[in-house]
């Protein structure tokens, strides 16, 4: 069966000022014909099956089959100026077929293109950024942009050495607000082309969408778990979220079904909201095996980040960024933070005061807390920033509510299927990351010294999505600090010890200690203004 690299992108604008009906313009593309490179053979059914299905619902559709460079953006042109007409209307941009990327700029290619050197991609290719970046001129409410891509690179330069080798499409990184882009799979990682008339996403993407009622998010979410279920685990679909309102891509439900009110509680119980939906802020990390730390050439390295192969047998949810200011005032009801802000990352935190988080959230959200905590002595503060604090705690592992990473946990997501030092690859920079200066350290470079923590998301997401896994604040793990034990299964490190994992360094730290591998450790009671904590759900 043909493996092909799938993005699906969906980027969404929407600002509900109004009830009158919006206007719906759809473009819809699919190239299969190529010359000169691999032919496809769904692409355009693909295309043609989504007209039919976005004509059912509604939409006005111009269909361009097989299209050269001029027809792909001479469409996409006349879709910005239907929807700049009309500023409350929808437009939706559906492309299959060839897709590369290059330098971290993603490019759709025409299928009369003669690139015979990636430098000419730019003159002979659909960048992608452009085709967002005019959409978002448009003005309008609401834009989905949904790309179904194959997927290796098919060009003899990409196997070459050439800087754009490597599979897949990049994340967009300049995603326009009010957004949500989608992607049939990881960034960087092969999606099924399917047995059948379409790709494994697009085929339960077109089943999702004519299903009455869902959101568009919703459909998102349930095309995204029936593609995990599908493929066993194998193919896991991304989602990144800058847009919080609802959508839907057919009629907006006219009435919805009252939900049952909850039992009263007594006025001495904190208020149960609903738990949020585990994909709401989350990646989901597939299961798998990897390659835990560092090879004993990787510079900078230490001598306790021996390499060993560790498997993980279940997928879990992992926040997309660092537990914020705002999220835990909304929780523990005070802000302990040394530098202020919602949306900063809580800092000054110790190990116990991210466990009582997850539980007491966990709580909140009518889930079953993770932990089972004992407080045997807590003698109050000191001025080195350790509390006479020890607790005994006991992890639920049948528990669905939050709880910290394992260390091996944490280093599957942060790697996201990369194996070079940093999920940049052997370098990184202060526009990356929020760290101290560039990288090598010690290259008299020291770039943008910040000495503070930045807005989460401000930084460039790893190839899962994820944002800040290196720099910004230390991120403590459920792990007592040891040595590794060799290939291990759902490893959760040492039986007992007198120090917690923290990981992937932070603002006040030089940039050998965010690679993927290092390893850092303090007392559970440990508090300081550059460690803080992200939340992981089964």
């Amino acid at each position: 069966m043909m493996k092909k690299m799938c993005l699906l992108a969906a980027v969404f604008a929407l600002a509900l000022s109004s009830l009158a009906a919006q206007q719906k313009y759809a473009l819809v593309i699919g190239n299969g014909a190529y010359t000169g490179i691999t032919r496809l053979n769904n692409p355009v059914n693909d295309a043609r099956d989504m007209e039919a299905a976005l004509k059912n619902l509604g939409w006005t559709v111009d269909l361009v089959i097989n299209g050269n460079l001029d027809q792909m953006e001479g469409a996409a042109i006349r879709l910005k100026n239907r929807l700049s007409a009309s500023r409350n209307s929808y437009g939706f941009l559906f492309y299959a077929g060839h897709g590369v990327q290059s330098g971290g700029v993603n490019y759709l290619i025409p299928v009369d293109a003669n690139i015979q050197s990636e430098n000419f991609l730019r003159q002979r290719a659909v960048s992608l950024q452009a085709l967002l970046d005019e959409l978002n001129d448009a003005g309008n409410e609401l834009n989905i942009v949904a790309l179904d891509a194959c997927r290796d690179n098919p060009f003899s330069w990409s196997r070459s050495g050439s800087r754009g080798g490597s599979r897949g499409l990049d994340v967009v990184s300049n995603q326009p607000a009010k957004s949500i882009i989608v992607y049939a799979t990881s960034a960087g990682r092969t999606a099924a082309d399917g047995a059948g008339r379409n790709g494994l996403f697009t085929t339960h993407l077109l089943n999702n969408l004519k299903k009455p009622g869902l959101s568009v998010r919703d459909m998102f979410d349930q095309t995204g778990a029936d593609v995990y279920r599908a493929s066993g685990g194998a193919q896991v679909p991304a989602i990144y979220s800058q847009f919080f309102d609802v959508a839907y891509l057919g009629t907006r439900p006219s009435t919805v079904t009252p939900q049952p009110r909850p039992a009263p509680v007594q006025p001495v119980d904190p208020p149960v909201v609903n738990p949020r939906p585990a994909s709401a802020g989350f990646v989901l990390v597939p299961a798998g095996t990897f390659t835990m730390g560092s090879p004993s050439t990787e510079v900078d390295r230490y001598s306790d980040e021996t390499q060993h192969s560790v498997t993980i047998s279940k997928p879990f949810y992992i926040g997309k960024y660092e537990v914020t200011q705002k999220e835990w005032v909304e929780v523990m009801g005070g802000n302990p933070s040394r530098f202020k802000g919602d949306n900063l990352p809580v800092e000054n935190v110790s190990w116990y005061d991210a466990i009582e988080y997850c539980n007491k959230r966990s709580a909140r959200e009518g889930l079953t807390p993770a932990y089972t905590i004992d407080k045997t002595r807590s003698d109050g503060n000191n001025s080195s920033g350790y509390d006479n604090v020890k607790w005994v705690v006991t992890w639920n592992r049948s528990a669905n509510g939050y709880r910290l990473p394992t260390e091996a946990e944490w280093e599957l997501a942060c790697r996201a299927g990369t194996t070079a030092p940093f999920y940049t690859g052997s370098n990184i920079t202060t526009s990356h990351a929020n760290y101290d200066g560039n990288y090598p350290y010690n290259n008299n470079a020291k770039g943008v010294y910040r000495q503070r923590t930045w807005a989460v998301g401000s930084g460039t997401p790893n190839p899962w999505g994820l944002y800040d896994m290196s720099g910004n604040v230390w991120e403590w793990c459920w792990d007592w600090y040891g040595a590794y034990s060799g290939t291990q299964s759902d490893p959760s490190g040492a039986a007992a010890g007198s120090d917690r994992v923290r990981r992937g360094g932070s603002w006040s730290y030089d940039a050998r200690y965010a690679r993927s591998a290092n390893r850092n450790y303090d007392t559970p009671s440990y508090r300081i203004g550059d460690l803080g904590f992200r939340l992981v759900r089964p």
